[in-house]
Order: C-alpha cells, then structure tokens, then sequence
C-alpha cells in the first residue's frame, strides 16, 4: 500500500473570499526556515504559504493577515523555488500563471510572525477598499492593464536603461579600481585585465587553416559505408584499365621504332 503524504510543521487554515463564503478554500502555514536567506525574505519574519487558489492577489493576503501586524511585502510565486531566480535585472518580468500558487510574507517584527502562526481564523480576503474581481470583469481588467501607452512605455524604458548605464558604471569603477597596484604592489586580474590579442598576419592564418583541414581530413571515416567501398573499387578499376591502355601504346611504340642491326 503507497503511503499517504504527511504535512509537515504546516498549520490548515480556511480562506474565505468575503464574509458570507459557504465553502471556504484550505490553505497551510509555516515559517519559512532555509539554511541562506535572502533581504526580500528575512529571517525569523517571514511566513509561508502553499495552495493558494489562483484568484488571491497580494492586497487581499495582506487583507486576511492583518490581525497578525504590518505586512511589509508579499510575494507570490507558482512554485516555492521561482522567486529564488531573481528578475531584477530584466525589463519584461514573467507573469504568473493562473494557476495554484505559493506566497511568502514579510512582517515587520518577529512577534507578528509568531501571531500570525497563532491564529484560529483569516479575514475575508474581500474588504471595503479592496474586492477581488473574478470571471468577466477579472479577464477586462487584465487585458486592459496588459496594454501600455507609448508614452508610459517609453518612461519605463528610459527608468530602467537608466538603471541599467548606472550599475554598469559602478561596475566598471570597481573593477578598475581592482587594477590598481595595492600597498604591496599586487594587482588582481580581472575581465578587464586580460592581454589583448594580436592581428595575425597572412601567413599565420595560411598554416591555420592548413592544419585545420589536415585535422579535417583526419577525422574523415573512409571507406566506412558500402556506398564508399564500392565507389573506391570502380574507381580503382577504372585506374587499372587507364594504365593497361597506356602501357599497350607503350609497348606498340616501341615495336615500330626497333630496328634489326646485327653488324
């Protein structure tokens, strides 16, 4: 018999859309414990959370945590490792699928993470300020914030090259700074410090190219298909008859050209 799976450490707790929710939706809690954390994800103050239905959004978590304290950050993620491949550094971020996810949340104190681990019951994620929009109007909402004016478009754009130029000139700076002989006249190498290669001239690319088609040539399987031997063998007799031919005329010019001389 295959044994049944276990949750570990994990607390159940059910989620209710608003107040009046006949069938709640089961999600489970733990703290989030790894041997490296991360800044987004501090240690001692982080909460995580598995099997989120696809509808939750990051307002309406914080909506259903906030008997715990002050939410700093809430990530959601579909899988528990996805928000450790980090995309700060491209422009156009990947979408969530609509589909089950993982969260992660930052308190601001460890108290409020120990609250929240101790709670019986959620908030409706629904409140007055905030009400997430399901079927229909959910699908006209995400279509209409997928499509982007040119002219905030090219703020965007504009904001992170800007980015982009700054961090490239401070690592730049740095590396040259690298360069620098310190106190004991040791220089350490970088990228940067590599010797630069020199033009080759037209007989060191000839010998190149002439060893390279030597290995070539070397590599070559001969004789390896049926097709290959049984050209090789017409060719070879097709050499055969050549020289026969050669040899006759051969023979035949020398008998016209000998001569009988006996004194």
């Amino acid at each position: 018999m295959k044994a049944t799976k276990r949750v570990h450490d994990f607390k159940a707790l059910e989620l209710k859309l608003t107040e009046d929710s006949v069938s709640p939706h089961t999600i489970y809690i733990k703290e989030h414990a790894v041997r490296e954390h991360t800044p987004d994800k501090p240690s001692g103050r982080t909460l995580f959370i598995v099997n989120l239905p696809p509808y939750v959004d990051e307002k309406g978590l914080s909506n259903a945590f906030r008997d715990a304290g002050t939410i700093q950050t809430v990530q959601l993620a579909c899988k528990p490792h996805d928000l450790d491949k980090s995309q700060t550094n491209k422009f156009i971020q990947e979408e969530l699928k609509s589909t089950f996810k993982v969260a992660y949340l930052v308190f601001a104190k460890v108290a409020q993470l120990d609250k929240a681990l101790k709670l019986a019951e959620l908030r409706p994620l629904n409140s007055e300020e905030h009400k997430i929009k399901l079927g229909m109007s959910k699908w006209i909402e995400e279509h209409n914030n997928s499509v982007i004016m040119p002219k905030v478009l090219k703020e965007q754009v504009e904001r992170f090259m800007k980015k982009h130029d700054e961090a490239a000139k401070n690592t730049e700076k740095k590396e040259k700074a690298l360069e620098e002989e310190d106190d004991e006249g040791w220089v350490t190498v970088t990228k940067r410090g590599k010797v630069q290669s020199f033009a080759r001239s037209e007989k060191v690319e000839n010998k190149i190219m002439a060893k390279e088609e030597k290995n070539k040539k070397r590599k070559e399987l001969k004789n390896f298909y049926t097709f290959q031997i049984r050209e090789s063998k017409m060719k070879h007799i097709v050499a055969l008859r050549q020289k026969f031919e050669e040899d006759k005329k051969k023979i035949a010019q020398i008998k016209q050209s000998r001569r009988f001389k006996p004194f």
